[in-house]
Protein backbone atom coordinates (compact mmCIF):
# COMPACT_ATOMS: atom_id res chain seq x y z
CA UNK A 1 0.00 0.00 0.00
CA UNK A 2 2.86 2.39 0.83
CA UNK A 3 4.44 1.61 -2.54
CA UNK A 4 1.18 2.48 -4.30
CA UNK A 5 0.93 5.73 -2.32
CA UNK A 6 4.45 6.71 -3.31
CA UNK A 7 3.72 5.96 -6.95
CA UNK A 8 0.58 8.04 -6.98
CA UNK A 9 2.31 10.94 -5.21
CA UNK A 10 5.11 10.95 -7.76
CA UNK A 11 2.67 10.76 -10.66
CA UNK A 12 0.68 13.68 -9.29
CA UNK A 13 3.79 15.71 -8.61
CA UNK A 14 5.19 14.94 -12.09
CA UNK A 15 2.12 15.72 -13.96
CA UNK A 16 0.44 18.08 -11.64
CA UNK A 17 -1.54 22.19 -7.44
CA UNK A 18 -3.40 24.62 -3.75
CA UNK A 19 -5.66 27.22 -2.72
CA UNK A 20 -5.11 30.87 -2.11
CA UNK A 21 -7.79 33.17 -0.93
CA UNK A 22 -8.71 36.70 -0.15
CA UNK A 23 -11.27 37.65 2.43
CA UNK A 24 -11.33 41.31 1.43
CA UNK A 25 -14.61 41.71 -0.44
CA UNK A 26 -13.68 45.23 -1.49
CA UNK A 27 -10.92 43.94 -3.78
CA UNK A 28 -11.47 43.75 -7.51
CA UNK A 29 -14.07 41.27 -8.72
CA UNK A 30 -12.98 37.83 -9.96
CA UNK A 31 -12.07 37.82 -13.63
CA UNK A 32 -12.14 35.00 -16.12
CA UNK A 33 -9.10 34.91 -18.45
CA UNK A 34 -11.27 33.82 -21.37
CA UNK A 35 -13.18 37.08 -21.09
CA UNK A 36 -10.11 39.29 -21.07
CA UNK A 37 -8.43 40.92 -24.03
CA UNK A 38 -4.68 40.99 -24.45
CA UNK A 39 -4.12 44.32 -22.76
CA UNK A 40 -1.84 44.73 -19.77
CA UNK A 41 -3.14 43.19 -16.58
CA UNK A 42 -4.61 45.64 -14.10
CA UNK A 43 -3.79 45.11 -10.44
CA UNK A 44 -5.10 44.42 -7.86
CA UNK A 45 -6.30 41.35 -9.74
CA UNK A 46 -8.73 38.81 -8.33
CA UNK A 47 -8.98 35.48 -10.11
CA UNK A 48 -10.77 32.24 -9.33
CA UNK A 49 -8.34 29.33 -9.11
CA UNK A 50 -9.13 25.68 -9.80
CA UNK A 51 -10.45 25.17 -6.28
CA UNK A 52 -13.08 27.85 -6.94
CA UNK A 53 -11.32 30.14 -4.46
CA UNK A 54 -10.93 33.87 -5.01
CA UNK A 55 -7.26 34.82 -5.04
CA UNK A 56 -6.29 38.49 -5.00
CA UNK A 57 -2.89 39.54 -6.31
CA UNK A 58 -1.97 43.10 -5.39
CA UNK A 59 0.76 43.71 -7.98
CA UNK A 60 2.61 41.90 -10.73
CA UNK A 61 4.40 38.94 -9.06
CA UNK A 62 8.15 39.45 -8.84
CA UNK A 63 9.02 36.60 -6.44
CA UNK A 64 7.22 33.37 -7.30
CA UNK A 65 7.52 30.01 -5.55
CA UNK A 66 6.31 27.15 -7.75
CA UNK A 67 5.87 23.77 -6.09
CA UNK A 68 4.19 22.22 -9.12
CA UNK A 69 6.30 21.16 -12.14
CA UNK A 70 3.62 22.01 -14.68
CA UNK A 71 3.25 25.51 -13.24
CA UNK A 72 7.01 25.97 -13.39
CA UNK A 73 7.02 24.97 -17.06
CA UNK A 74 4.18 27.37 -17.83
CA UNK A 75 5.88 30.26 -16.04
CA UNK A 76 9.14 29.66 -17.88
CA UNK A 77 7.39 29.36 -21.24
CA UNK A 78 5.78 32.76 -20.60
CA UNK A 79 9.13 34.43 -19.88
CA UNK A 80 8.67 34.52 -16.10
CA UNK A 81 11.75 32.43 -15.33
CA UNK A 82 13.53 35.47 -13.91
CA UNK A 83 10.77 35.85 -11.33
CA UNK A 84 10.97 32.26 -10.08
CA UNK A 85 12.78 32.16 -6.75
CA UNK A 86 12.06 28.58 -5.64
CA UNK A 87 10.85 25.26 -7.05
CA UNK A 88 10.60 21.66 -5.85
CA UNK A 89 12.97 18.78 -6.43
CA UNK A 90 10.54 17.46 -9.05
CA UNK A 91 10.85 20.57 -11.20
CA UNK A 92 13.37 19.47 -13.81
CA UNK A 93 12.36 21.46 -16.89
CA UNK A 94 13.82 23.69 -18.16
CA UNK A 95 16.73 21.44 -17.33
CA UNK A 96 18.75 24.10 -15.51
CA UNK A 97 15.88 25.67 -13.56
CA UNK A 98 17.00 24.34 -10.17
CA UNK A 99 20.38 26.03 -10.62
CA UNK A 100 18.77 29.39 -11.29
CA UNK A 101 16.47 29.66 -8.27
CA UNK A 102 17.30 30.64 -4.72
CA UNK A 103 15.96 27.49 -3.11
CA UNK A 104 14.80 23.97 -4.01
CA UNK A 105 12.21 22.36 -1.75
CA UNK A 106 12.79 18.66 -1.10
CA UNK A 107 9.22 18.17 0.12
CA UNK A 108 6.60 19.75 -2.08
CA UNK A 109 3.74 18.05 -0.24
CA UNK A 110 4.58 19.72 3.05
CA UNK A 111 7.08 22.51 2.30
CA UNK A 112 8.95 24.09 5.18
CA UNK A 113 6.77 27.01 6.19
CA UNK A 114 9.62 28.95 7.80
CA UNK A 115 11.60 28.69 4.58
CA UNK A 116 8.60 29.88 2.57
CA UNK A 117 8.31 32.94 4.80
CA UNK A 118 12.04 33.66 4.60
CA UNK A 119 11.89 33.66 0.80
CA UNK A 120 9.32 36.48 0.92
CA UNK A 121 7.34 35.39 -2.14
CA UNK A 122 4.45 37.40 -3.51
CA UNK A 123 2.88 34.34 -5.17
CA UNK A 124 2.91 30.60 -4.46
CA UNK A 125 1.89 27.97 -7.00
CA UNK A 126 0.91 24.92 -4.92
CA UNK A 127 -1.05 21.73 -5.52
CA UNK A 128 -4.12 20.12 -4.04
CA UNK A 129 -2.79 17.94 -1.26
CA UNK A 130 -4.38 17.40 2.16
CA UNK A 131 -6.65 20.10 3.53
CA UNK A 132 -4.30 20.44 6.51
CA UNK A 133 -1.38 21.33 4.22
CA UNK A 134 -3.56 23.71 2.23
CA UNK A 135 -4.71 25.52 5.35
CA UNK A 136 -1.14 25.87 6.60
CA UNK A 137 -0.04 27.50 3.35
CA UNK A 138 -3.08 29.75 3.24
CA UNK A 139 -2.39 30.94 6.77
CA UNK A 140 0.87 32.54 5.63
CA UNK A 141 -1.14 35.35 4.04
CA UNK A 142 0.59 34.96 0.66
CA UNK A 143 -1.49 34.59 -2.54
CA UNK A 144 -1.67 30.92 -3.48
CA UNK A 145 -2.98 29.67 -6.83
CA UNK A 146 -4.03 26.13 -7.74
CA UNK A 147 -3.90 24.86 -11.32
CA UNK A 148 -5.55 21.45 -11.31
CA UNK A 149 -5.83 20.83 -15.05
CA UNK A 150 -7.43 17.50 -15.93
CA UNK A 151 -7.45 17.79 -19.71
CA UNK A 152 -5.68 19.51 -22.59
CA UNK A 153 -8.51 22.05 -22.78
CA UNK A 154 -8.03 22.89 -19.12
CA UNK A 155 -4.29 23.16 -19.72
CA UNK A 156 -4.96 25.93 -22.24
CA UNK A 157 -7.11 27.66 -19.64
CA UNK A 158 -4.33 27.35 -17.06
CA UNK A 159 -1.78 28.91 -19.40
CA UNK A 160 -4.20 31.74 -20.13
CA UNK A 161 -4.76 32.28 -16.41
CA UNK A 162 -1.04 32.36 -15.61
CA UNK A 163 -0.58 34.82 -18.45
CA UNK A 164 -3.15 37.09 -16.87
CA UNK A 165 -1.67 36.74 -13.38
CA UNK A 166 1.85 37.58 -14.58
CA UNK A 167 0.91 40.29 -17.08
CA UNK A 168 2.01 38.15 -20.02
CA UNK A 169 -1.28 37.61 -21.84
CA UNK A 170 0.21 38.12 -25.29
CA UNK A 171 2.87 35.47 -24.66
CA UNK A 172 0.17 33.12 -23.36
CA UNK A 173 -1.99 33.67 -26.45
CA UNK A 174 0.93 32.95 -28.77
CA UNK A 175 1.86 29.81 -26.86
CA UNK A 176 -1.70 28.49 -26.87
CA UNK A 177 -2.04 29.21 -30.59
CA UNK A 178 1.14 27.23 -31.30
CA UNK A 179 -0.04 24.33 -29.16
CA UNK A 180 -3.49 24.26 -30.77
CA UNK A 181 -2.01 24.35 -34.26
CA UNK A 182 0.16 21.33 -33.46
CA UNK A 183 -2.77 19.54 -31.84
CA UNK A 184 -4.81 20.07 -35.01
CA UNK A 185 -2.00 18.60 -37.11
CA UNK A 186 -1.93 15.51 -34.90
CA UNK A 187 -5.70 15.10 -35.06
CA UNK A 188 -5.63 15.49 -38.84
CA UNK A 189 -3.25 12.54 -39.10
CA UNK A 190 -5.34 10.45 -36.72
CA UNK A 191 -8.43 11.27 -38.77
CA UNK A 192 -7.03 8.96 -41.47
CA UNK A 193 -7.84 5.97 -39.25
CA UNK A 194 -11.07 4.11 -39.75
CA UNK A 195 -13.53 4.41 -36.84
CA UNK A 196 -13.05 0.70 -36.14
CA UNK A 197 -9.27 0.96 -35.88
CA UNK A 198 -8.39 1.60 -32.26
CA UNK A 199 -5.28 -0.15 -31.02
CA UNK A 200 -5.44 -1.59 -27.51
CA UNK A 201 -2.91 0.04 -25.17
CA UNK A 202 -1.46 -1.10 -21.87
CA UNK A 203 0.13 1.78 -19.93
CA UNK A 204 2.55 0.63 -17.24
CA UNK A 205 3.75 3.15 -14.66
CA UNK A 206 5.45 0.61 -12.40
CA UNK A 207 6.80 -2.92 -12.61
CA UNK A 208 4.08 -4.00 -10.18
CA UNK A 209 1.54 -3.32 -12.94
CA UNK A 210 0.05 -0.10 -11.66
CA UNK A 211 -1.74 1.83 -14.38
CA UNK A 212 -3.99 4.77 -15.19
CA UNK A 213 -7.69 4.10 -15.53
CA UNK A 214 -10.78 6.12 -16.33
CA UNK A 215 -10.75 9.72 -15.15
CA UNK A 216 -6.98 10.10 -15.17
CA UNK A 217 -5.10 12.58 -17.32
CA UNK A 218 -3.08 9.77 -18.94
CA UNK A 219 -6.21 7.85 -19.92
CA UNK A 220 -7.43 10.99 -21.68
CA UNK A 221 -4.11 11.31 -23.53
CA UNK A 222 -4.33 7.70 -24.72
CA UNK A 223 -7.91 8.23 -25.90
CA UNK A 224 -7.11 11.52 -27.63
CA UNK A 225 -4.19 9.80 -29.36
CA UNK A 226 -6.64 7.31 -30.86
CA UNK A 227 -5.87 4.42 -28.55
CA UNK A 228 -8.07 2.18 -26.42
CA UNK A 229 -6.82 1.92 -22.84
CA UNK A 230 -7.33 -1.66 -21.66
CA UNK A 231 -7.60 -0.29 -18.10
CA UNK A 232 -10.41 2.12 -18.94
CA UNK A 233 -12.92 0.15 -16.88
CA UNK A 234 -11.14 0.87 -13.59
CA UNK A 235 -11.63 4.25 -11.95
CA UNK A 236 -8.52 6.31 -11.31
CA UNK A 237 -5.24 4.58 -10.54
CA UNK A 238 -5.22 0.81 -10.09
CA UNK A 239 -3.23 -2.38 -10.28
CA UNK A 240 -3.65 -5.23 -12.75
CA UNK A 241 -2.28 -8.72 -12.42
CA UNK A 242 -0.28 -10.40 -15.15
CA UNK A 243 -3.15 -12.64 -16.23
CA UNK A 244 -5.41 -9.64 -16.80
CA UNK A 245 -2.91 -7.99 -19.13
CA UNK A 246 -2.33 -11.24 -21.02
CA UNK A 247 -6.08 -11.75 -21.43
CA UNK A 248 -6.56 -8.21 -22.77
CA UNK A 249 -3.70 -8.82 -25.26
CA UNK A 250 -2.67 -5.18 -25.87
CA UNK A 251 -1.16 -4.24 -29.22
CA UNK A 252 0.95 -1.46 -27.69
CA UNK A 253 2.65 -1.36 -24.30
CA UNK A 254 3.69 2.08 -23.04
CA UNK A 255 6.33 2.22 -20.30
CA UNK A 256 6.78 5.41 -18.29
CA UNK A 257 9.35 4.42 -15.66
CA UNK A 258 12.50 3.65 -17.60
CA UNK A 259 14.10 6.66 -15.90
CA UNK A 260 14.25 4.56 -12.71
CA UNK A 261 14.69 1.16 -14.37
CA UNK A 262 16.82 1.17 -17.50
CA UNK A 263 15.96 -2.48 -18.19
CA UNK A 264 12.19 -2.04 -17.87
CA UNK A 265 11.40 -2.84 -21.50
CA UNK A 266 13.56 -5.96 -21.60
CA UNK A 267 12.06 -7.20 -18.34
CA UNK A 268 8.56 -6.81 -19.77
CA UNK A 269 9.47 -8.75 -22.89
CA UNK A 270 10.79 -11.67 -20.84
CA UNK A 271 7.91 -11.94 -18.35
CA UNK A 272 6.39 -15.37 -18.09
CA UNK A 273 3.44 -15.70 -20.45
CA UNK A 274 3.90 -12.29 -22.06
CA UNK A 275 5.67 -13.60 -25.16
CA UNK A 276 2.31 -14.20 -26.86
CA UNK A 277 0.99 -10.69 -26.22
CA UNK A 278 0.70 -8.86 -29.56
CA UNK A 279 2.75 -5.89 -28.34
CA UNK A 280 5.62 -8.14 -27.27
CA UNK A 281 5.48 -10.34 -30.39
CA UNK A 282 5.63 -7.26 -32.62
CA UNK A 283 8.23 -5.41 -30.56
CA UNK A 284 5.80 -2.65 -29.66
CA UNK A 285 6.92 -2.08 -26.06
CA UNK A 286 7.73 1.63 -26.05
CA UNK A 287 9.18 4.00 -23.49
CA UNK A 288 7.72 7.51 -23.25
CA UNK A 289 9.00 10.22 -20.92
CA UNK A 290 6.47 10.40 -18.10
CA UNK A 291 7.08 14.11 -17.53
CA UNK A 292 6.09 15.01 -21.08
CA UNK A 293 2.88 12.96 -21.25
CA UNK A 294 1.58 13.65 -17.75
CA UNK A 295 2.34 17.30 -16.98
CA UNK A 296 -0.48 19.65 -18.00
CA UNK A 297 1.81 22.35 -19.31
CA UNK A 298 3.38 23.65 -22.54
CA UNK A 299 4.85 20.27 -23.51
CA UNK A 300 1.62 18.29 -23.25
CA UNK A 301 0.98 18.47 -27.01
CA UNK A 302 4.46 17.02 -27.53
CA UNK A 303 3.34 14.27 -25.18
CA UNK A 304 0.17 13.72 -27.20
CA UNK A 305 2.27 13.44 -30.35
CA UNK A 306 4.62 10.93 -28.72
CA UNK A 307 1.66 8.83 -27.64
CA UNK A 308 0.04 8.97 -31.08
CA UNK A 309 3.37 8.09 -32.74
CA UNK A 310 3.78 5.11 -30.42
CA UNK A 311 0.30 3.77 -31.21
CA UNK A 312 0.20 4.59 -34.94
CA UNK A 313 3.79 5.00 -36.16
CA UNK A 314 2.71 4.60 -39.78
CA UNK A 315 0.89 7.95 -39.59
CA UNK A 316 3.88 9.87 -38.28
CA UNK A 317 6.74 8.77 -40.51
Amino acid sequence: MRRLLNILVVMILLAGLLVGCSSNKEQSQPQSPSNQNQQATTYPLTIVDDTKTNVTIQAKPQRIVSLLPSSTEILCALGQERNLIAVSQWDNYPTDIQKKVEFVFADSLNPNLEQLINLKPDLIMFWQTSQVSIDKIRALGIPVVVLDSQSIAQTYEAIEKVGQITDSTQQASRLIAQMKAKEEEIQAKLAQLSPQRKSKVWLEVDSQLYTAGSGTFLNKIITKAGGQNIAKDIQGWGQFNSEQVIEQNPEIIIVTYSYVDKDAIQKIKTRKGWQNIEAVKNDQVIDIDNDIISRPGPRIIDGLELMAQAIYPELFK
